[in-house]
């Protein structure tokens, strides 16, 4: 299959579109087939097979435990030997990038090439990689030190644009070795170019809709965001692109979640409902089919809906959140960025009306294994888009790093890499988005679900208790054109829940009663937002209140925080470090905030009969590995 699209041009819109072209999804030619099959498409891991302390995880001794921690990508498996083209025509600015990987299973010593022949024949060799210079091995059992992948490869293809070419991968053996048997695998190969294509047909009245959902993302890890927090980013911003889009974006510097764990966080994400309305508490517990989502009301207004979910507890099968997509995708245990968002472009290609897109982004969670260079300690010097990254700068003193938490695989350093790889994937997207004429018909949300302890409240990577570190998340809102105005910074209390009413304003439908309002009717005319939030813990374990100035949190049964009652002068105490419950210069406040608890409580929507669903075995021991169970 030959790709024709052609465009022309060096830079700007007169260049075209983006256009993603995925190696793995069409079948090259086999020039020279080796000893053994010449290529397979395979999923396969970005990183090592094991990076957790496996002696100190009992579950490991069970039949089936998953024994790989890195995110999944798509990649081409070649056997040594073997030479694979394929014959397209280039557009403008072409960039063509992978990852070589050891195969896992059969590695070889051999030599990763990878060339381009041009119109008149000539090879041009762009690519050479002796198999032993490779970074990533399986790390020691005993061992708490992480190994990442290879690093991302970025070739300018830009001296052959208009112009038919064959991509070219090849594998030789290293001298003396063996050729059977013996295989390699490239992550995610894809060629990016510009290309006349139609834009995207989302239009003012129903603009095409992108809610992206990062998994354990805390706000103060983003650029812009104040750091108040005992263990808050302080380096060089790890989010040139998401700092781009800021700029570009209304930003709720406030936004709390409504939970502090992922499938109840996104229930009501998309129900605009508190956990006490909807009824989802756990990861095994789905959305009761009785509550109306999101989804569902952009679908019967005509949207085609898709959602990305990257990683499978978050699945339908245990959320119930697939209610009112035409697809759902769901990772087998959790993909990387790349493979999600690589997924997401590719769909959108395919809409001819407006849409929407739930992406979910499990990266900053454990384990944390980003591939080179961020694990390193590198990030882009700035956002580029598509293009290739010409320039890398520290974040943090370069080096490896060993976990600080070996059984979950945890590192701030490694957690601040998973973020600046998730961003440079993001960039690609607003990128590919902006050249389809996403500025004027495309809004772009951005959220998280929930935080994270990075070691305040004696809790390394685990996102129990409801302080600011595990619900305090970004919320940002890209507007298309440039009437709705951007680039504001809001000041006030929102809730990511606010999101559901939002949105559906912004494509004119009217939502159904919840609990969420209007973000820009919130931070509007003088309102400053809120007067409080409030948030619940996962399976009942405790619920909080906060205001502009304190924290009132309840714990009852959790093993990670001791049962009792918790009152933060947040503005004096910004770390939540002095417990002032039981004080008389604090008693009229804990009072007061003792009852608006109350009353919130007891303040509650009808909802349906919720029903728990049976995990299975593995599907809790991926659970406790993942340090939910």
């Amino acid at each position: 299959m030959a790709l024709t699209a052609t465009g022309c041009g060096r830079g700007g819109e007169e260049a075209g579109s983006w256009q993603r072209f995925d190696l793995t999804q069409v079948t090259p030619k086999v020039e020279k087939k080796g000893a053994d099959e010449p290529f397979a498409t395979v999923t396969s891991y970005l990183g090592s097979r094991e990076v957790r302390r496996m002696n100190r995880v009992p579950e490991s001794r069970k039949k089936g435990f998953p024994k790989q921690s890195a995110g999944l990508v798509r990649a081409l498996e070649q056997g040594v030997g073997s030479r694979l083209a394929w014959h397209l025509r280039l557009g403008a600015q072409p960039v063509w990038t992978f990852t070589p990987l050891p195969a896992l299973d059969r590695p070889c010593a051999c030599t990763f090439r990878a060339g381009l022949r041009s119109a008149e024949g000539e090879i041009v060799e762009l690519f050479r990689l002796a198999s032993d210079l490779l970074f990533i091995r399986p790390a020691p059992q005993t061992s708490a030190g992480p190994l990442g992948s290879t690093a991302e490869v970025e070739l300018d293809l830009s001296r052959w644009a208009g112009q038919e070419v064959d991509l070219l991968l090849q594998v030789d053996p290293a001298p003396g070795g063996s050729r059977r048997g013996a295989q390699v695998r490239w992550a995610s190969p894809t060629l990016y170019h510009r290309t006349a294509v139609a834009p995207s047909t989302g239009t003012a009245s129903q603009p095409n809709i992108l809610l992206i959902g990062i998994d354990t993302l805390r706000a103060d890890y983003v650029g812009g965001w104040p750091a108040t927090q005992p263990q808050s980013w302080r380096g060089p911003t790890l989010t040139p692109a998401l700092d781009r889009l800021a700029a570009d974006s209304d930003v709720w510097l406030d936004g709390y979640s409504a939970f502090n764990v992922t499938n109840p966080s996104f229930a009501s994400i998309l129900t605009g409902l508190y956990g006490k309305n909807h009824g989802v508490y756990d990861l095994r517990t789905p959305l009761p089919e009785g509550h109306t989502t999101l989804a569902e009301l952009l679908h019967d207004a005509g949207y085609a809906t898709l959602a990305i979910i990257s990683a499978r507890h978050l699945g339908d099968h245990n959320s119930g959140l697939g209610q009112g997509f035409d697809q759902v995708l769901t990772a087998n245990e959790h993909a990387a960025a790349e493979m999600a968002v690589g997924e997401a472009m590719d769909w959108i290609s395919q809409q001819s009306g407006p849409y929407f897109v739930w992406l979910h982004l499990f990266d900053p969670h454990t384990p944390h294994v980003p591939p080179q260079p961020y694990a390193s300690g590198l990030r882009p010097a700035q956002a580029t888009g598509l293009n290739r990254v010409e320039s890398w700068v520290p974040f943090r003193p370069v080096g490896p790093v060993a976990y600080e938490e070996p059984v979950l695989a945890g590192h701030r350093y490694l957690y601040a890499g998973e973020v600046a790889y998730l961003d440079r994937q993001l960039d690609r997207l607003i990128a590919y988005l902006d050249s389809r004429g996403g500025r004027d018909n495309t809004v772009i949300a951005l959220t998280a679900d929930h935080g994270e302890n990075l070691g305040e409240h004696n809790l390394v990577h685990r996102h129990g208790g409801l302080w600011e570190t595990t619900t305090h998340v970004p919320l940002m809102i890209r507007w298309p054109g440039t009437a709705r105005g951007g680039g504001t910074r809001h000041h006030g209390l929102v809730q990511t829940l606010d999101l559901f009413p939002t949105l559906l304003a912004a494509a004119g439908i009217k939502p159904p009663p919840q609990d969420g309002e209007d973000l820009r009717l919130l931070t509007a005319q003088g309102r400053r937002g809120r007067r409080a939030v409030f948030s619940e813990h996962a399976s009942r374990l405790g619920l909080t209140v906060r205001t502009p100035t304190h924290r009132l949190m309840k714990s009852a049964g959790n093993p990670l925080v001791p049962d009792g009652t918790y009152l933060f002068d947040l503005e004096k105490d910004p770390a939540e470090t002095h417990n002032l419950t039981g004080r008389a210069a604090a008693a009229s406040v804990e009072e007061r905030l003792a009852q608006l608890l109350r009353k919130w409580v007891e303040d509650r929507q009808p909802r349906s009969q919720t029903l728990q669903t049976e995990l299975s075995e593995e599907e809790i021991e991926q659970l406790k590995a993942l340090g939910y169970l």
